[in-house]
This record gives C-alpha cells, structure tokens and sequence, in this order.
C-alpha cells in the first residue's frame, strides 16, 4: 500500500504540484499500517506536502512550521530508510526551505531528491511523469482546501453531531 501511495505521492508532487492531494494520499496510507506513529519517515514528507501547500499560498509560517516538524521527524533516519529518496540531500533541502520560508522568500517550485530506482518505478506506472519546473497556476489545486467537493466531509461532521445530540 505504502509503496504505490509514494508513487502517486511523487508523481502528484513533481508533475501536478498538488500538494494537497500529496498530504491526502500519504497520510491514508500512513493510517493503514498497524503501528503508526507521527515518528513514522513518511511522516516528513506529508509534512513538506502540507508545508509546500502553504509555501505557495503565502502562508510562510505555516510553511516554516511544516517544514521544521518534517526536518525534526527525518532526522532521526539515515539513507537504510526506503521511502525513495536520498534522505541526506533531503535534509539539505529540508534546511534550505527553512531558510527561505523564514526570509518569506517567494516559492519556487521544488524537487524532492528521488533515487534512480524510485523514478523508475514512477514511470513504470506514470509514462507522462516530469519534473515540472514551472509554477502550475491552477487555482483549483492552489486553493484546493477551498475548492474541493466537502459534501463527504459535512455529511460526517452532521452524521457525529446528531449521534452526540441523541446520547445526550
């Protein structure tokens, strides 16, 4: 599970640039193992996913925050972690968007430091995968956590409320 979510995950981070969908599609993989915790690898890159969608929207220190929470939880690997990336150029480029979120420098787009067996297997199932270098200005993915169909999410919230009304 977790590794065709990292697929998606990269594919979705460097082709698509929505990061917002990259947190999503992480974070429930990350659930499903029997033992999660927030010191879980994969844990730092739903965080660099929530930070760079913050990033992009001005939101430096939210981004900051992220990317800091996603430094202190990959630290504690070395490169013996498999969640395809070389985990010290990560870190390095974890550093430097610390620096620039803290400078509130404009966002660039990024790209996460793959290994040659991780982007090989992306393309196995994702011909089209690119590193986009360009800003993707799609407001649909941008403002995602606006834009997105809630109906799922205020169906639950409603479902809970009555449940707590009717046990009170």
């Amino acid at each position: 599970m977790l590794k065709n979510a990292l697929k998606d995950f990269y594919f979705q981070f460097h082709t698509k640039q929505h990061y917002f969908l990259c947190h999503d599609i992480l974070e429930e993989a990350w659930k499903t193992k029997p033992n999660y915790n927030k010191d879980d690898a994969v844990v730092s890159l739903i965080l660099i996913a929530t930070g760079s969608y913050h990033y992009r929207r001005h939101n430096y220190v939210g981004a900051h925050k992220s990317f800091n929470k996603a430094l202190r939880v990959i630290e504690n690997y070395d490169s013996a972690i498999n969640i395809g990336l070389d985990i010290q150029a990560y870190k390095r480029l974890l550093v430097e968007l610390i620096k620039a979120t803290k400078k509130e420098q404009s966002f660039e787009p990024f790209h996460l430091p793959l290994t040659d067996t991780m982007e090989q297997i992306i393309l196995e199932q994702y011909p089209n995968y690119v590193m986009t270098y360009y800003k993707i200005e799609d407001d649909y993915i941008i403002d995602h956590h606006l834009k997105r169909d809630r109906t799922e999410v205020e169906a639950a919230r409603k479902r809970a409320l009555q449940a707590r009304n009717r046990s009170v």
